[in-house]
């Protein structure tokens, strides 16, 4: 087995079992995206092999999933160094649940991959790849629209789908991203993503995010 039967065994046969039989893709990244969103002309080919598919909702999961692939290729590992107990690739993959479908859902996760992607290659010195707890910044409403109050987002272990995966060239884990508003963003910088992502949960707004809902912490 080489690189490509993995690559066609994670799109063709994991992911399916994984998040159902309906899936809407692959939505591959460009390098418009790269030099329009990160000012980043310079580009690995490699990169825009990389993109996202949508799985409609089954009868075990109520929500709209979108998923990343690329991360876990084993670029630059030949097949005999293959560690089955080791990370494939980067060793993750994202997701990201919502209440309704839309294209805004494959452009931010398109976004958070290329930028995972930048963080990894040293494009960002002062930056890491990505991990639970982190808090990014959209610096847009999640959906485009201006009502929509969720304006960044928080890393977290996935959860409400299998926690990862395995390929023949090695383990790969599943990050998750969950919707956050400016209020719950300014709670969680004083007391801790866990703690936003506990009351998030209770709520019922982690890890499936709803772009209308309202925001469950309010300033004074």
């Amino acid at each position: 087995m080489d690189l490509e039967a993995v690559w066609e065994m994670r799109e063709t046969q994991v992911y399916p079992d994984l998040f159902g039989p309906k899936s809407r893709g692959i939505f591959a990244l460009s390098p418009q995206l790269f030099a329009e969103r990160f000012r980043q002309g310079d580009i690995d080919p490699r990169w825009i092999t990389h993109g996202v598919f949508e799985f409609a909702p089954t009868p075990e999961r109520a929500s709209w999933l979108y998923v990343t692939s690329g991360l876990s290729n084993p670029w630059e590992q030949e097949p005999e160094d293959w560690d089955p107990a080791g990370p494939s690739g980067a060793g993750v993959e994202f997701v990201l649940q919502v209440t309704r479908p839309g294209d805004w859902a494959v452009r931010m996760l398109q976004n958070m991959l290329a930028f995972e992607l930048l963080l990894r290659a040293g494009r960002y010195p002062k930056g890491a790849p990505l991990a639970p707890d982190d808090r990014i910044p959209l610096r847009e409403p999640l959906d485009g629209r201006p009502a929509c109050r969720i304006r960044h987002l928080v890393v977290t272990q996935a959860e409400g789908v299998a926690p990862g995966f395995a390929l023949p060239s090695g383990q790969v884990r599943l990050l998750g991203f969950t919707g956050l508003t400016d209020d719950e963003l300014a709670f969680a910088q004083h007391n801790g993503s866990p703690a936003l992502i506990e009351r998030l949960r209770r709520a019922g707004f982690h890890p499936v995010t709803d772009p209308v809902r309202p925001s469950l912490i309010r300033r004074t």
